[in-house]
Formats: structure tokens, C-alpha cells, sequence
């Protein structure tokens, strides 16, 4: 092997590892991004979990009560039978 052979490939490997370097440099950000992305959507869907429970948990509060204020009044049913 000559001379020009060696340089050429001691050229190419150097930019081979320089390659592989930026590359993990690359997944390391974007891994970062990634891993923050999901944690705030985590966030997101939890506090949006909590909101719809707390709603639905108030409604049917709602709900209860009205029956009840309507048992103690004495109301009938609003229904025709025929």
C-alpha cells in the first residue's frame, strides 16, 4: 500500500469519527427534546384527567341534589302515563 493509500485512509477515518461524533451529539438533543416533549404532555393529559373527573364528579353532585330537593318537595314525576 502506498503512501497516497495511507493518507487517504487516515483521512476518512477521521472523518468517519467525526461523523459518529456529531450523529451522537444529534440523538442526544433530540432525545433531550423528546424526553421534554412527553414529560409536558404528561403534565397536560394529567391535568386534563384531573379537570374531567372533577367535572363529571360536580355534575352528577349537581344531579343528586336536584333529586333529592325534588323528593323533599314532594314533585311528581313529569311523565304523562296514558
Amino acid at each position: 500500500m502506498g503512501k497516497r493509500a495511507k493518507e487517504h485512509r487516515k483521512k476518512v477515518a477521521k472523518r468517519n469519527a467525526n461523523l459518529k461524533v456529531q450523529e451522537k451529539v444529534m440523538q442526544k438533543l433530540w432525545q433531550e427534546a423528546f424526553d421534554e416533549q412527553m414529560s409536558l404532555l404528561k403534565e397536560k393529559f394529567a391535568a386534563m384527567s384531573g379537570e374531567t373527573m372533577s367535572g363529571l364528579t360536580s355534575l352528577l353532585e349537581d344531579e343528586t341534589e336536584v333529586q333529592n330537593e325534588e323528593l323533599q318537595e314532594g314533585h311528581e314525576p313529569t311523565e304523562h302515563i296514558q
